[in-house]
């Protein structure tokens, strides 16, 4: 000890550095025990920060240190002895200079020379834990070297317990495995949001173990961020540029009392981290709601002081902000999937916990049991999709987050409506379910209200029952359980509110009809007691005629026995008893009828394309397919009721008027829609004969039900153009139509019945041709008759063609006969060879009993019917002939000549004086126009005038 106190103080710096070095504390108290007077406190800490070796164990020499700094050596150690070899043969002058080479380290630590104000000692802990950490990187010594002495500085504690624990916990105990660290100093900077960042970045990536990363979110921010925060107001006196405050100062200068009302607590940074997390992983999000209480909720490890480090105040109110980041969490959800909506439902649970509220009802729950809003609300009449924008979700006076029984209704209502969207079939996040209920205009609700009505159709086959469900369901998406009161408002506060009522439910009648609901809709919307729900009758025809027509316009083929006809005919059927005077239903019916009755001829539109349903819709004149049916369909007009029916439905549907929207016509208007469509529908059908060469048929058609209703004694004036009357529309489409369909029978030439082949027939003794030109004449006399002005010289010509091979064929007939007769008396025993046959005067035509009398302008034109009459109607029986009419008994031909010419004619004499009668009602009428031709060619004023005058 002798030579100890003969050091001089340099040799003592130098030997305690001896010591230092070789990790000898005990020597080194000793010698600082005897030689006080060569340290100073500063001098002996600085000495071991600068060479005692960082790995030492704390518990070595951190009571010494301790010791050192307060020069009050209280505990007992064994007395150590303390060789001064190593600087016994140094000169003062030599150690002197040695000393002055020391490069011994600053006490205070240069990353945070803020903390030189600290008690020496204290400094010297935090120095010395930065020298562990930047020299051997073993963190977890500085808990041995600094938790003992925690009680003597708060400032050591918060220091120790924001920086160092979380650190450990994250690079020692969480995450052993991870190789990546980061130390201290670095560690020390981080701050705000990009610290809680890096904090946690390690926790998004467990998805492992127990609960994965659900449960270890909650675990770091108790164990990890929870010790951080415990240093939110170190962190910003840091901020005031090294200047020194006094520890009870915070940022803005106040106390920490005072910083209850602070609104920028570091802890706003997890909260602004949650509901970013929830945007993209809502799975941990709500994971780290549901395990974790709040900032009170953490995990300090039994470091923290026995006060809190948050006022009460403060604490409450964070704490109400904590609820407020689970609402901004939850509409913070991007994801659709039925676990987003189940994790949001555990977070309402968690919610009513934590604010006292009565907790939710089960997302399974029926709707009759479902929160409910009312639409008066204030959240709904005033809210813009603008709140719901993610950095404005947790403003302290945000409309939809901020922590009140109403805000946590309407959560309640959209992650419910989540939950039956997605059971609908049509998920949706309840981020954009915000949006939608806030955003969207009547057209997109209804949009989406389509497609789960769309999606429940093409689901899995539903009964009664589950379609009920549904309709309730959609029910709520409208009105959210909205009071009794409200119930016959126009719209509603729902998701789906903005539809109207109305249009509402006829979506979902139309739902239930296309799923074959039937009986469900006539309950709901049609009950026995005659209050049906929110529709009139007007309502629900145009649902089932709507639906019907969509199932006929899609339609493949008119057949009503399958596919999508089926479906039409079914839905109307159904609904007819209870519309059974509806116009809509009857017309609907028509057009079935008709379409199914065209499925049985084969049809094909242009370029070969298949005939559908629709096309019958979207035709300007539906009833030309019958023309199409004729002429693709072999003998299709043998089946001409078939067609008139057809016809007649399409008139009754509707579809026939192409001029405007229907109006109801009146039971005679229709008749005569129906009788004129059916006429047109002859027409086509005698065309369609004429052009198989089925003269006989269209000769029926004419005849017996195209102009079966024709009268021949009408007035002379009633031509179509004449006259000073104009015919009705109608009426001229019909006489049109029967004087074309006339005219082309009459001018019809069979290519098997040309003239060459008459002269065979006659000369076989056989009449058909004559029999056909009667008819053909008979035929062209009607087109005469109801032909326009403009029409008759085409007419004429026909006639007269007609005419002149009517001449040809009876002169052919007479030479004939003339010849066999001669052939006969050549024959006959006892003839007179030579005679010479008597050739009767031609008689002057017109002429009467007083053929000197002067002739009026009427006698002429009298004259020229009679002689009209008789060319029009060459064949009526000349033995059969009345008075006035005939040539007399005395100018006639021999008996034989005329019993020859007799026998020529085809038909008995009853038939002849049937067709006579008929014929002189046409001839009357040829007269009487004949007449009125004549008498404007010479400008004489017509009868009706003239007894009108």
């Amino acid at each position: 000890m002798a030579d100890l106190r003969s050091l001089s103080q340099a040799h003592c710096v130098l030997l305690a550095t001896h010591y230092a070095a070789d990790s000898n504390v005990s020597a080194l108290r000793a010698l600082s025990l005897e030689r006080p007077d060569a340290f100073v406190p500063e001098l002996l800490l600085r000495i071991l920060l600068t060479f005692l070796p960082e790995s030492t164990e704390p518990s070595a020499y951190s009571s010494y240190a301790l010791e050192a700094a307060t020069r009050l050596y209280l505990e007992q150690h064994e007395q150590s002895s303390v060789e001064v070899t190593p600087v016994k043969d140094l000169s003062e002058q030599k150690a002197s200079r040695r000393v002055g080479k020391l490069e011994l380290l600053p006490l205070v630590c240069p990353s945070r020379p803020y903390d030189d104000g600290e008690d020496p000692f204290i400094i010297f802990l935090i120095h010395r834990a930065h020298r562990i950490d930047a020299q051997t990187g073993l963190l977890d010594l500085v808990p041995q070297l600094v938790a003992p002495f925690l009680d003597r500085s708060e400032y050591l504690r918060t220091w120790f317990i924001s920086n160092i624990l979380p650190l450990v916990r994250v690079d020692f105990e969480y995450y052993p495995e991870n190789e990546a660290t980061t130390s201290l100093e670095k560690f020390e900077q981080i701050e705000g949001l990009n610290g809680v960042e890096l904090l946690l970045s390690r926790t998004i990536g467990v998805k492992d173990g127990p609960g994965g990363a659900v449960e270890t979110v909650a675990r770091d921010i108790k164990g990890v961020i929870g010790p951080w925060m415990y240093g939110c107001y170190q962190r910003k006196r840091r901020k005031l540029d090294g200047s020194i405050e006094d520890t009870s100062t915070d940022l803005d200068g106040q106390s920490d009392k005072h910083n209850s009302t602070n609104e920028n607590h570091d802890w706003e940074y997890i909260y602004t981290w949650l509901a970013r997390l929830a945007a993209n992983d809502f799975e941990l999000a709500s994971g780290a709601i549901e395990h974790w209480d709040g900032p009170s909720d953490v995990d300090l490890g039994g470091y923290e002081a026995t006060h809190g480090y948050l006022s009460e105040d403060l604490l409450r109110h964070l704490e109400r902000r904590y609820s407020q980041a689970a609402f901004a969490c939850v509409y913070s959800a991007e994801d659709d999937s039925r676990e987003t909506v189940e994790a949001a439902h555990s977070v309402l649970v968690r919610l009513a916990e934590l604010l006292d509220f009565e907790p939710p009802p089960n997302l399974a729950t029926s709707v009759e049991m479902l929160p409910k809003i009312s639409k008066q609300t204030d959240i709904l009449q005033g809210t813009t999709t603008a709140v719901l924008q993610p950095d404005l979700l947790l403003k302290p006076d945000h409309p939809l987050t901020v922590p009140t029984i109403e805000t946590f209704s309407l959560l309640q209502i959209f992650v419910y409506s989540a939950y039956i969207l997605a059971d609908l079939g049509h998920p949706i996040s309840l981020s954009n379910l915000a949006k939608f209920r806030f955003q969207a205009d009547e057209e997109d609700q209804e949009a989406l209200l389509k497609k789960i009505l769309y999606t429940q159709k093409t689901s899995p086959t539903k009964d009664k029952e589950q379609w009920r469900v549904v309709r309730s369901r959609l029910i709520w998406l409208w009105d959210w359980g909205m009071d009794p009161n409200e119930q016959h408002a126009m719209t509603g506060p729902g998701v789906l509110g903005k539809i109207g009522r109305y249009t509402y439910e006829k979506e979902i009648l139309t739902g239930f009809l296309t799923a074959s609901q039937y009986d469900l809709a006539i309950e709901i919307y049609l009950p026995v007691d005659g209050v049906g729900d929110h529709l009139q009758d007007d309502d629900i025809v145009a649902c089932v005629i709507d639906l019907a027509m969509h199932y006929y316009d899609t339609a493949s083929n008119g057949n009503v026995t399958r596919g999508s006809m089926k479906k039409a005919l079914e839905l109307v059927s159904e609904f007819q008893p209870y519309f059974s005077d509806s116009s809509t239903f009857l017309r609907t019916e028509a057009l079935i009828a008709a379409t199914h009755s065209l499925s049985f001829y084969s049809l094909t539109l242009q370029h070969g394309v298949p005939f559908k349903p629709v096309n019958i819709r979207v035709s300007k004149d539906p009833i030309a397919l019958i023309g199409k049916v004729l002429d693709q369909n072999l003998r299709s007009y043998t089946k001409l009721d078939d067609l008139i029916t057809i016809a007649q439905n399409l008139v009754a549907s509707g579809v026939a008027d192409s001029d405007g929207p229907w109006i109801d016509l009146s039971p005679t208007e229709l008749g005569e829609e129906r009788m004129a469509a059916g006429r047109r529908v002859i027409g086509m059908a005698i065309e369609a004969a004429l052009a198989e060469d089925d003269f006989e048929t269209a000769y029926s058609f004419v005849v017996n039900r195209l102009n079966s209703d024709f009268d021949a004694t009408a007035a002379p004036n009633s031509r179509p153009g004449t006259g000073t009357g104009h015919l009705e529309p109608q009426k001229r489409n019909e006489e049109d139509v029967s004087w074309r369909a006339a005219y082309l029978a009459g001018r019809h030439r069979s290519p098997n019945n040309s003239l060459s082949s008459s002269r065979a027939s006659l000369a076989a003794g056989s009449s058909p041709v004559l029999r056909r030109l009667e008819q053909r004449m008979e035929l062209l006399s009607q087109a005469l008759l109801l032909a326009p002005q403009s029409a008759l010289p085409e007419v004429l010509t026909a006639w007269r063609r007609c005419e002149e091979e009517l001449t040809a064929l009876l002169a052919q007939e007479t030479a004939a006969e003339e010849r066999h007769n001669d052939r006969a008396d050549h024959k006959i025993p006892g003839a007179f060879l030579n005679s010479t046959p008597t050739v009767q005067p031609r008689r002057e035509v017109g002429r009467g009993a007083a053929e000197e009398a002067p002739m009026g302008l009427f006698d002429v034109a009298r004259g020229a019917a009679a002689a009209f009459s008789r060319s029009a109607f060459p064949l009526r029986s000349g033995s059969a002939a009345e008075s006035g009419g005939r040539i007399s008994e005395e100018r006639m031909r021999t008996d034989s000549t005329a019993g020859s010419e007799t026998g020529s004619m085809t038909g008995s004499v009853t038939d002849a004086e049937g067709r006579a009668r008929k014929r002189d009602m046409v001839a009357n009428a040829v007269t009487g126009g004949l007449a009125s031709g004549l008498g404007w060619v010479l400008g004489a004023t017509p009868v009706q005038n003239q007894q009108r005058e």
